[in-house]
């Protein structure tokens, strides 16, 4: 795995740790190391922020696909053919209004590097 100095990324670089509650800036990571909090115990890893949005046409196909498994033969196709462009696109709209704030929509991935803390306060 890529490893990547804390003192060499860019301040505003983000970083957290597996099930970590939080993200946190390498210069606020650097700052609170330096302020003596033990926070090097933890495997920290440059994290990037990603958005999630519902789909209600997987989510449709998903319910249909598990009805399936109690209805009839051929049912699935049928109530597939039900559905058009015009029902996905309205609830499509309901589901954008219900998850629209970023504390549903907002997370952030471990997807790069792991961060060498060396810059420990003597």
């Amino acid at each position: 795995m890529p490893t990547v100095k804390l003192s060499e990324l860019p301040g505003d670089t983000q970083l957290s740790y597996e099930d970590a509650p939080y993200t946190i800036s390498a210069s606020d990571l650097i700052e609170r190391i330096g302020d003596g909090e033990d926070l090097v115990e933890h495997t920290w890893y440059v994290s990037t922020e990603k958005r999630w949005r519902p789909d209600a046409k997987f989510m449709l196909h998903q319910y249909i696909e598990i009805e399936y498994a109690v209805m009839y033969e051929d049912w699935y196709e049928r109530a597939k053919d039900c559905l058009k462009q015009e029902h996905y696109d309205r609830i499509q709209a309901v589901l954008d209004e219900a998850f629209k704030g970023d504390h549903v929509r907002k997370y952030w991935m471990l997807d790069g590097p792991e961060v060498v803390i060396d810059c420990l306060p003597e």
